[in-house]
């Protein structure tokens, strides 16, 4: 014992060591069994958790998916699919038998070869959002003459109102400002037309041989323009209707056939405009 004293004063940092070992091995020893049981224990409650959440329906996932792929341009795109579909159904002719058509010389287009001679149809040659309400071009029967749109509005009340300009409001204004005024004059129609069903169509694209012309009648514009009439729709009581869908060839410009100068309808080439509208009525049901 003598000796082991001597040596424990001899090498006391060897000895401190070696006793160290003997005491706190135990501990330290026992108290990894318990990390790697409650380690182990941690990992069969995460698999059994996983298990459920894999075997179930997982309603949660689309939530986790959908914020990948939400992107501006995703969420853009299903909004448009979201308003193709619209409310629309498809009706006949006699449809329009109730129905006023507002425009310009491409509405005038419909007027005078369309067919549909039942509807009312407000045009004139060169005339945009600006001068629309004012055109003296509604034909007054009590004088014989012709009144505005506004006082023609005022007096007779239709079951549906298409609106087409913005072809010779491009290089006039801003996108904005075109949009501004055509609110205006939805806003004053629905005033004056309170149960009518209101159609704002969409600017026709030109033709690629106009575009490539590099007026200021050009399809990059119409498309921002037509971006912001999409705007007025609530597809409650006012929906936008978008003839570009059946009139573009593959490159979104008017089908070269379709038109004579890059911008007008050919007389006979109007079928597939024509099918669009009976493609895309609103039928309200009876109160």
């Amino acid at each position: 014992m003598r000796d082991v004293f001597k040596w424990i004063r001899a090498y006391p940092l060897t000895a401190l060591m070696i006793l160290s070992c003997l005491v706190g091995g135990p501990y330290f020893g026992g108290q990894r069994i318990f990390e790697q049981y409650e380690a182990y224990a941690a990992r069969i409650i995460c698999e059994d958790v996983l298990a459920s959440y894999t075997g179930q329906e997982q309603s949660a996932r689309p939530l986790f998916e959908i914020s990948s792929r939400n992107t501006e341009e995703e969420a853009s795109k299903l909004a448009e699919e979201e308003r193709k579909k619209g409310p629309f159904t498809k009706v006949d002719e006699s449809y329009l038998d109730d129905a006023l058509f507002i425009g310009d010389s491409r509405t005038d287009t419909l007027n005078l070869y369309a067919g549909w001679d039942h509807a009312t149809y407000y045009v004139k040659t060169g005339t945009n959002i600006w001068a629309i309400m004012d055109e003296e071009v509604a034909p007054d029967p009590e004088t014989g003459g012709n009144v505005s749109v506004d006082k023609a509005l005022q007096k007779q009340q239709f079951g549906k109102i298409y609106i087409m300009l913005g072809v010779n409001e491009l290089g006039t204004g801003t996108a904005e400002t075109f949009y501004q005024q055509f609110k205006k004059v939805v806003e004053r129609i629905r005033e004056l037309q309170p149960e009518a069903v209101i159609f704002v169509e969409s600017i026709i694209h030109v033709s690629a041989s106009k575009d490539v012309e590099g007026s200021v009648i050009n399809n990059k514009e119409i498309n921002v323009r037509n971006e912001w009439l999409k705007k007025l729709a609530d597809n409650e009581t006012v929906f936008f209707l978008d003839a570009n869908e059946v009139l573009d060839d593959d490159s979104g410009a008017l089908k070269e056939e379709y038109t004579f100068d890059g911008v007008h309808l050919k007389a006979d080439q109007l079928d597939a405009w024509k099918n669009f509208f009976m493609e895309h009525g609103v039928v309200r049901e009876m109160k």
